[in-house]
């Protein structure tokens, strides 16, 4: 089964990521960072500077956590989870180290990771999901969503070509939590199935 990881419902805004000291920011003052290259499902780009991630919480909850999220669903991971992928999904996913991570004004001292998907994947089953389209039929958005389940062979981690969802294999998914990785209020790992269905850790 391939399952999306996203941030989960009802997830603590505080602990969302903005590029900037602006909350909500979604670009790094000057800097030619731009977040929709963590979108592409391809390598990061050589020639463009790795932003800085800056959180409303304090240092210590955020190294409560393996798994947090920045602005667009993009991951930022603990180093403990960026050496279990190292090792699990090493050719599916690209660890960025930002320029610094902030937390409430403060330098975090322990590393974290961008995570990258490196490879595209055509996952939506186009026959069962509803998508709004602009006026020359590109997708805008699903509106219900179902993956085609031998769409992701063999990559364990990839970007979905036209959603944009970050993929996950149901197999890869579940050694993380069998690895006891924390995120707040989980690790955001959803089925498509019409409406996103989570799979409850």
């Amino acid at each position: 089964m391939i399952l999306s990881w996203k941030a989960p419902v009802y997830y603590n805004d505080k602990l969302i990521g903005s590029y900037d000291t602006t909350r909500g920011s979604y670009e790094t003052a000057g800097s030619n960072f731009d977040y929709l290259a963590l979108l592409q499902g391809a390598p990061y780009p050589f020639d463009m500077d790795r932003p800085s991630v800056h959180v409303v919480c304090d240092q210590a909850k955020l190294l409560k956590y393996d798994c947090l999220w920045l602005l667009g669903n993009v991951p930022l991971i603990s180093a403990r989870l960026a050496d279990f992928l190292a090792g699990a999904g090493d050719q599916d996913v690209e660890l960025i180290r930002p320029a610094c991570i902030m937390a409430d004004g403060e330098l975090v001292g322990e590393p974290f990771y961008i995570l990258n998907a490196m490879h595209q994947a055509q996952v939506v089953d186009l026959a069962r999901s509803i998508a709004q389209t602009d006026d020359v039929g590109n997708v805008i958005y699903f509106t219900r969503t179902f993956f085609r389940d031998e769409g992701l062979a063999p990559r364990h981690i990839a970007r979905e070509a036209q959603s944009g969802d970050l993929l996950i294999s149901s197999e890869l998914a579940g050694r993380i939590r069998a690895g006891r990785f924390k995120g707040d209020r989980n690790l955001g790992f959803y089925r498509a199935e019409g409406n996103w269905q989570p799979v409850l850790e």
